[in-house]
């Protein structure tokens, strides 16, 4: 079971249960999907197993990889549900019934598409997010694909009485996408920060105030409110050199 602690208290996050199948053979080094986790998200833990003989762990997992799938008659939809806000990437908000979820239950967990990844090339076309969308009007499409790091930075209100940052014009979906960080507390923070990982950083999501999840405009309110010493909860290409660098965008079904 997976507990998570933090200023404000400890939370019951889910459980994984392993089987020696997953790891006696070879060791383990990969994520796995984790049961009674919140029923409008899913989680994933990762865990690194070394059995006798081994002297190191099993290679990460690579953040960035490709797969290709194509529609068939099991399957007349991709079944994705993409987030375009920054129209540059799309993040895949939520895998549904369709040609993408028949893929996963085919490979391993390493390589399947799951919610959170970032689809920065469809089809060799990258850097646009409208352009790649009309990629899925194709039968058969190839993903370039980033995973997501999550992380948390710890903050403290300041002299400024605002954060700075400024979000899409019409928020959507669960996130707050950073497009700009101006004068405020927020950008106090980073210029005294000399830990990299716990910057705030343009088109950065936001998914959680204080440990607490909710709509963009939840977010949004609580961030607005938040004094005192709190924490955000941050979303992130993995690599770094992957992340957005677009305007406000729209949230759409494949």
């Amino acid at each position: 079971k997976v507990w998570d602690s933090d200023v404000v208290g400890a939370d019951y996050l889910g459980k994984v249960i392993l089987t020696p199948e997953a790891f006696m053979e070879n060791g383990c080094n990969t994520e796995f999907q984790m049961e009674e986790a919140c029923s409008k998200h899913f989680a994933y833990l990762g865990v690194k197993i070394k059995v006798m003989g081994q002297e190191q762990y099993p290679d990460d997992p690579a953040p960035e990889f490709e797969v290709t799938v194509e529609k068939g008659a099991g399957a007349r939809e991709y079944g994705l549900d993409v987030d375009r806000q920054d129209l540059k990437n799309l993040q895949i908000v939520k895998v549904v019934d369709g040609a993408v979820k028949k893929y996963n239950e085919r490979v391993k967990p390493p390589l399947q598409v799951i919610q959170s990844d970032f689809i920065v090339s469809v089809n060799g076309v990258t850097g646009d997010a409208v352009e790649m969308l009309k990629q899925f009007q194709a039968d058969r499409v190839n993903l370039k694909l980033v995973r997501a790091l999550d992380t948390v930075v710890f903050l403290e209100y300041g002299e400024h009485k605002r954060h700075g940052l400024k979000f899409p014009k019409q928020v959507k979906n669960n996130v707050l996408v950073v497009m700009e960080i101006g004068d405020g507390y927020i950008k106090e923070h980073n210029d005294k920060c000399e830990d990299e990982s716990q910057k705030i950083r343009v088109y950065d999501r936001i998914v959680s105030v204080n440990g607490q999840v909710g709509t963009a405009a939840t977010l949004k309110s609580r961030l607005e409110r938040a004094t005192g010493k709190f924490q955000l909860g941050i979303q992130r290409p993995c690599p770094e050199d992957a992340a957005s660098s677009a305007p406000d965008g729209i949230f759409c079904l494949l």
